[in-house]
């Protein structure tokens, strides 16, 4: 991306106008099929259903089928303006019934997109007033490969889901990757493993249908590479089912008795290690069953552990050779021995998460940045910073935190402290700074001063009563990637006509800057 908004590719151009000319297509047969719904129903239904069918097979035809998502994006987005005007529209004495039809047109006109060439469906991301239709005709998509069908009914209404989810699934051969939170069932898993048999990934926790019976259904989907099973009812026993059985796992998710299990398959079962797993998640964790997890699962490289003092000893994470992204939760960063722990394995880490970690001092961070050459993403949080006894006095052989993209700090920082990072890290990508610290406008043009942040794209400062416009304008004329800057709202000493100031200043120079007061977080 460029500091400045660049023409609209043709592509682009050409997918937009297209899903307008899809809402054009809805409002022109909007007055004619709501007419004829007064005189005949049935056939305003099939003359509706056949003109529909006509713009699908066009779009079939003339579409590219790599360009078909974002298609669906475009479309979506026209007909929901469209709704919107229509709902606007309607005054005091307006016809309900002439509404209602209309509103069906626009909703039913959502199935031209309904093709082969339709790949990635998030129900979360489709306004609701659509959702209806993309769930009594998923099973058109037969190509599709992502799937998230959300929460459902949040499993109030598992048995009413049931159905026409499985007749959805016994066409979707394609899919790899499925989302079934909360209503997932054994009928449905069957119906899994019969139809999508190149599945590889399958979240379907907080499902209070799914027990150790369900394990055995499981097991049958050879491809399968992740489950998430968390707040089920699925017990030790049946994960222990699932590893045996299931040995190309990688990923089980969260699992607080992931010890024990290790245990009863070590003990019962040794013939089965070594395991495949690639990622470890577990709040409970004794310094035997981290043993157990080193040794038995020796291709673990995601780790997150919540360390228990008396109970686990976190320097067993050595052995883990290809230890890549670790969290460590509830611990010290010098008594629990984490110095250690990256004195050792520090250069293979890319991803380090603190959390609720204490006795982090200035020293810590410098030899985070000195053990972390590689690190790419750095996160404190919720945790204990404190002033430094006596600091490291020794020359930093290695440039500071030189590769790191990401960086979250949702801790109270000292401006010492935040400025050691900041001041180093000129390659990141992401910041993001909690309400724990405040900033203020001499800080944020020191920080700039020393490293003007060039490729920062997205800045996050969730909350200060100290910055103002000195800040933002300085901001906007250093980082010249920036493209997302969010939370302005929360700057107390911020007026609506600052931003609306900030607002305009983008717009009249162009600028690729988003400063949109709602945005969705990253997952």
């Amino acid at each position: 991306m460029t500091r400045y908004k660049e023409p609209k590719r043709l592509e682009c151009l050409a997918l937009t106008k297209l899903g307008h000319w899809i809402a054009n297509q809805a409002e022109i047969h909007m007055n004619s099929i709501a007419l004829l719904a007064q005189q005949n129903p049935n056939k305003a239904q099939t003359t509706l259903n056949q003109h529909i069918e006509n713009i699908r097979r066009h779009l079939d035809f003339y579409v590219p089928w790599m360009l078909h998502d974002k298609l669906v994006d475009e479309a979506i987005n026209a007909l929901s303006e469209l709704s919107e005007r229509m709902k606007n529209s309607l005054g005091f004495r307006g016809s309900m019934g002439k509404f209602v039809s209309q509103m069906n047109v626009i909703i039913k006109t959502t199935e031209v997109l309904f093709t082969k060439n339709f790949t990635f469906v998030s129900i979360d991301t489709i306004p609701k007033m659509m959702r209806s239709v993309f769930y009594s005709k998923l099973h058109m998509l037969s190509g599709l490969v992502y799937l998230n069908l959300g929460s459902l009914s949040g499993g109030w209404k598992t048995a009413d889901m049931e159905e026409p989810v499985i007749h959805a699934l016994t066409q979707l051969h394609c899919l790899k990757y499925l989302f079934i939170n909360y209503d997932c069932t054994d009928n449905i898993l069957k119906c899994i493993v019969e139809n999508c048999r190149n599945l590889r990934k399958l979240d379907i926790s907080c499902s209070k249908s799914i027990t150790n019976e369900s394990i055995n259904i499981i097991t049958k989907l050879k491809s399968l590479k992740s489950i998430q099973l968390y707040h089920t009812f699925v017990t030790w026993e049946g994960y222990v089912n699932l590893l045996i059985n299931c040995p190309n796992l990688e990923d089980i998710g969260r699992c607080d008795e992931i010890g024990k299990v290790l245990e009863f398959i070590h003990i019962n079962c040794p013939e089965n290690c070594p395991l495949n797993l690639r990622v470890y998640v577990s709040r409970y964790a004794t310094s035997y069953h981290l043993q157990l997890a080193v040794q038995m699962c020796p291709f673990i490289s995601i780790m997150t552990v919540f360390h228990n003092t008396l109970q686990s000893d976190l320097m067993v994470l050595i052995s883990l050779k290809d230890l890549c992204d670790l969290k460590l939760l509830s611990c010290d960063f010098y008594a629990d021995q984490i110095k250690q722990v990256l004195q050792v394995k520090g250069c293979n880490i890319i991803k380090l998460h603190l959390e609720h970690v204490d006795q982090i001092d200035l020293n810590a961070l410098m030899y985070i940045s000195q053990m972390c050459p590689l690190l790419e993403s750095l996160t404190f949080y919720n945790c204990t910073l404190i002033q430094h006894t006596s600091l490291f006095t020794k020359n930093l052989e290695i440039l500071p935190f030189r590769n790191l993209k990401k960086l979250t700090c949702v801790s109270s920082f000292t401006e010492e402290q935040l400025m050691f990072i900041l001041s180093n890290c000129i390659n990141v990508e992401f910041i993001q700074i909690g309400t724990a610290t405040q900033l203020t406008d001499e800080f944020i043009l020191k920080v700039l001063d020393s490293n003007p942040l060039i490729y920062l794209k997205e800045l996050r400062i969730m909350q200060s009563d100290f910055l103002t416009m000195v800040s933002i304008e300085r901001i906007i004329q250093s980082c010249m990637n920036l493209e997302v800057l969010v939370e302005l709202e929360s700057w107390s000493l911020l007026t609506d006509s600052d931003r609306e100031y900030v607002q305009n200043y983008i717009k009249i120079n162009n600028y690729n800057i988003d400063i949109s007061p709602i945005r969705r977080y990253d997952a």
